[in-house]
């Protein structure tokens, strides 16, 4: 049995045989020819703008790098470094995000690619078609790469392979594949993030390893990381479970490459053996127009009770339904029986009562009171904000530099406070929302606020006086303005599905499109007007783990009616109950929650980072994290950088050939 596996491992250089035959089978002729350089220096010395943009790139610049990137190509006569400099430039509008740019522009290099090009060209070409959702062309590519001595791009090549591996659904050739590169690395720092980069993968990637062998014949390192994949996959988000299988997981691997640096990592992260309150109240609306929300809210909250009934000190839990009485007085009635901790109440208004009434024992609202609203001790908030999703588009456009923004919002309560919070956060930011407008949601055109915030009404009436004034008639195409970065839609799906289609036929349907959670409705259909809008959305959505696929196995078995359009909600009654040992301990560790990666505020607040999706064929697709920047211009693994100069939109990217240089 595995079980009761002991193993001991053999030393690091003898690992390196192994690596060494791995390598040489990838790059086949590694000493055959002179290598490629990375950065040509002897080319780009002397040129002030390419090591402008080098710099830039090792800055994470990838706007101003592109620039110059871009007219780099534009400018130099040598087709060798034409081929180059678009490469690059490719590379680095992928580390903006936004891999169809990138592909476009790659596809578009003139070819055969050039012997000194060839390895650049491998190495961004193969995680352009990743990042595209091709992970098996990504292969294809790697397996034709150059022979080379530089190790930092044999290390690259071989995380892109076991990226592409897991994608395919192949966690046990992938993990091979880092296995292998860790025995190249001998940095403790290099060699703790390719350990974290592997679990991080089984995390995303790994139901997959349901359908694999948990255990290699004579290889305890790799039946070691199998079994450690399978508890990374399936209790990432019950942190508590997790500690214990992690120890017990060490008993056995006690001199498994992990032990020494990942596995002490994550359990200093992980909270240790806490207790929940003697008895919990939770206050709901189970009753009037709230109903269904609330009774989705519960059914997740008692799955995470009857999950958790084996961790013991299981706390004994009383419902009550708040539209029979006030709040407080509700509240009263749940103190009065015992209660030593508060889930509840739900609606803002009940919250806000709560509060300026005061609690006299720790209370997890599942709302948020106004910033400006006073509080007590003890009183502790988490919602599903739309206004932190809205902040965390700001951030990610920022990140990306992207500064100068537009936004659509419905004129509603909800638009506005959406509206409000992007635009105060871009701002913090550096970045400026340039011009806005609200829509009416019931009013299926919205051409008219479309042009009007694209300028394309602008456009149309230059037309129109220059047309007067000669007297003739002119040809004309509109166009819209060109000091845009990005899109900022607050709209639900429906909204979403009309808004979507006008914007493309107004000439902004390649400007980066995002929106919040709302865009996207499990279970709906005819979703492919959404395709390319980017959002950021819960891991019970979009990531989910081991544990939230089963829960969502039996939400969807009893409540087959809800399971879809209540989701989010399930997922927030869960993660609410597996707030309640923190809260009550007074531990404020950050965990992975259903509902996204969990911490409080100073203000008591539970916020939420999310992961990250893009709407592809009707579906939305989970998106890589964004890459940090690198020191040097294409020497890490994280590769180089780009994003289009001012004089050229990316629909112009379409019209690239590699005649136009």
């Amino acid at each position: 049995m595995i079980s009761s596996l002991r193993c001991t491992l053999t030393s690091r250089e003898i690992f390196r045989g192994r690596a060494t035959i791995l390598l040489i089978a990838l790059l086949t002729g590694l000493t055959a020819c002179q290598p490629p350089q990375m950065v040509m220096e002897d080319q780009l010395q002397g040129s002030s703008t390419a090591n402008r943009a080098a710099q830039l790139a090792g800055q994470g610049d990838h706007q101003a790098a592109a620039d110059a990137y871009f007219d780099l190509a534009r400018t130099t006569a040598d087709p060798t470094l034409q081929q180059r400099y678009l490469i690059q430039a490719s590379n680095e509008r992928l580390l903006a995000g936004f891999p169809e740019i990138a592909k476009n522009i790659l596809d578009r290099v003139r070819k055969p690619i050039n012997e000194s090009n060839a390895l650049l060209w491998t190495l961004v070409a193969a995680e352009v078609e990743t990042a595209n959702g091709f992970p098996e062309q990504a292969l294809n590519i790697l397996s034709g790469a150059p022979p080379t001595d530089n190790q930092r791009a044999m290390l690259k090549i071989l995380k892109l392979r076991a990226n592409a591996l897991f994608r395919l659904g192949d966690p046990l050739t992938a993990t091979s594949v880092m296995i292998e590169r860790e025995t190249w690395l001998e940095n403790r720092t290099d060699i703790l993030s390719n350990q974290q980069w592997l679990w991080e993968s089984y995390q995303t990637w790994g139901s997959s390893l349901s359908e694999a062998p948990r255990q290699a014949d004579n290889d305890p390192v790799m039946t070691g990381w199998l079994q450690l994949g399978g508890i990374a996959w399936g209790y990432s988000s019950d942190p508590l479970v997790l500690r214990r299988q992690l120890r017990s997981w060490q008993s056995v691997y006690f001199n498994h490459p992990a032990n020494d640096l990942l596995i002490p990592e994550i359990l200093s992260q992980l909270p240790r053996n806490i207790n929940y309150p003697n008895q919990i109240a939770v206050l709901l609306p189970l009753s009037g127009r709230q109903e269904q929300a609330a009774k989705a809210i519960r059914d997740g909250l008692l799955a995470g009770y009857f999950q958790s009934a084996n961790e013991g000190n299981q706390p004994r839990l009383r419902i009550y339904d708040v539209t029979l009485a006030s709040a407080p007085e509700t509240y009263d009635q749940a103190i009065a029986d015992g209660a030593d901790f508060v889930i509840g109440p739900l609606l803002k208004e009940n919250v806000q009562a709560l509060a300026q009434r005061g609690v006299s024992t720790p209370t997890l609202t599942l709302n948020f009171l106004p910033d400006d609203f006073q509080q007590s001790v003890g009183f502790y908030q988490f919602s599903l904000s739309p206004e932190d999703e809205a902040r965390q588009v700001a951030r990610r456009a920022a990140a990306l530099g992207q500064y100068r923004a537009l936004a659509l919002a419905p004129n509603n309560a909800w638009g506005k406070r959406l509206m409000q919070s992007f635009n105060a956060e871009l701002i913090s930011l550096g970045g400026q929302v340039l011009d806005y407008r609200f829509y009416e949601p019931k009013n299926p055109d919205y051409s008219t606020g479309i042009q009007s915030l694209l300028l394309i009404d602008e456009s149309q009436a230059r037309h129109d006086r220059l047309s007067a004034n000669l007297g003739i008639p002119l040809e004309f195409e509109s166009r819209r303005r060109s000091d845009i970065d990005l899109i900022f839609m607050a709209a639900t799906a429906s909204s979403g599905k009309l808004i979507r289609p006008q914007l493309r036929f107004h000439f902004a349907g390649s400007i980066p499109t995002y929106s919040t959670s709302a865009i996207y409705q499990e279970g709906s259909r005819n979703n492919s007007d959404l395709n390319g809008i980017m959002f950021p959305d819960m891991p019970w959505n979009i990531s989910p783990d081991g544990l939230s696929t089963e829960l969502r196995k039996t939400l969807t078995q009893y409540w087959p009616d809800q399971a879809e359009r209540r989701a989010r909600l399930y997922a927030m009654g869960f993660d609410a109950y597996r707030l309640v040992p923190f809260i009550y301990n007074g531990t404020s560790a950050n965990f992975e929650g259903m509902t996204g990666s969990l911490h409080f505020d100073y203000r008591n607040r539970v916020h939420r980072e999310l992961p990250w999706a893009k709407i592809r064929r009707g579906r939305p697709e989970l998106m890589d994290p964004l890459p940090e920047a690198e020191s040097e211009a294409f020497s890490g693994e994280q590769g180089i950088s780009t994003v289009w100069p001012d004089t050229m939109t990316p629909e112009d990217s379409a019209k690239v050939s590699p005649d136009s240089f």
